[in-house]
């Protein structure tokens, strides 16, 4: 009996010690948590779960949300910011997402509608091991005394008339709103991607670039062309690829260029390349015309 009364004490004392360290902000917790104690892929196979939602009522709606399962070990943080359902004010922004091997949670989507109807806030859950370990969510700073509220991951849905925006949340980093997804995201492998979440080179920029000066280093530059044992092509075989390929020997065809683009140190120096070997056509077809010249007088 004594035991019993024990661990009773110790279970009310860690509640009363959890409620009197959180911190309140108008008579409203700061932190809030739900949790599923034992996940279970057969009652919840992988798919999208409702985790929060604002109430049209609030309709600014903004905080931090933290995401955690116990089996891999993932760890998401992103901060959702929406007022009145404005799609173009909106922001959602991925600051820390970590897992043992494979990650648990590969998307969020918000789920919006007229400026003052209810929004939702889902993840995609993808559970990699069935052995019914522990998924939390946590939510920080929601600081006005409506806002996002938590909801103990039931199964997504989109409502009849709702708008839906998903955002791929395998990052390191990635900023984005409702009109365009990922805006700017840094992928696991170091890529960064603008306008794209899809990066396929060191910066990947869907849309123009402007900038004072761009500098690009580049090897094997063609001053070879200049040197005495160059082969240079002649007029006819230059003429013979050009009525096969429909291009210059050397340069990517326009079918080339739409598929894949031009890296423009490379297509720099091949077009150096080319006005080389027309200026040695040049210098010979001014010997020939001097020694035609000097025949006729």
């Amino acid at each position: 009996m004594k035991k019993t009364l024990f661990y009773l004490l110790f279970f009310f004392t860690g509640i009363a010690t959890y409620a009197q360290n959180t911190p309140t902000f108008n008579g409203k917790q700061l932190i809030n948590v739900t949790t599923i104690p034992g996940w279970d892929v057969a009652q919840r196979p992988p798919g999208w779960y409702r985790i929060a939602m604002s109430t049209g009522t609030s309709s600014r709606a903004n905080a931090t949300f933290e995401l955690r399962d116990n089996s891999q070990h993932s760890t998401l943080r992103f901060e959702v910011g929406s007022s009145y359902n404005y799609a173009i004010g909106s922001s959602l922004t991925v600051t820390s997402h970590s897992y043992y091997s494979l990650p648990a949670f590969l998307k969020l989507r918000l789920i919006t509608s007229s400026a003052y109807s209810d929004s939702y806030l889902e993840v995609y859950v993808k559970p990699n091991i069935n052995n019914n370990q522990a998924f939390n969510a946590y939510i920080f700073n929601p600081l006005s005394v409506s806002d996002w509220q938590l909801i103990n991951w039931t199964p997504g849905e989109v409502p009849s008339g709702y708008n839906v925006v998903e955002f791929d949340v395998d990052k390191l980093f990635s900023v984005g709103n409702i009109p365009n997804s990922n805006i700017f995201a840094v992928n696991r492998n170091g890529y960064v991607g603008i306008g794209t979440d899809t990066p396929r080179e060191r910066l990947s920029v869907n849309g123009n670039i402007r900038a004072k000066e761009l500098k690009i280093e580049a090897a094997n530059w063609p001053d070879y062309v200049f040197e005495k044992d160059y082969q240079l092509p002649t007029l006819e075989q230059t003429e013979k690829h050009i009525q096969e390929k429909g291009h210059l020997p050397g340069i990517p065809s326009a079918a080339e260029v739409k598929a894949e683009g031009i890296e423009v140190g490379d297509m720099n120096a091949k077009l150096l390349k080319k006005i080389e070997e027309l200026t040695l056509y040049l210098i010979e077809l001014k010997k020939e015309v001097k020694e035609l010249k000097a025949k006729s007088n």
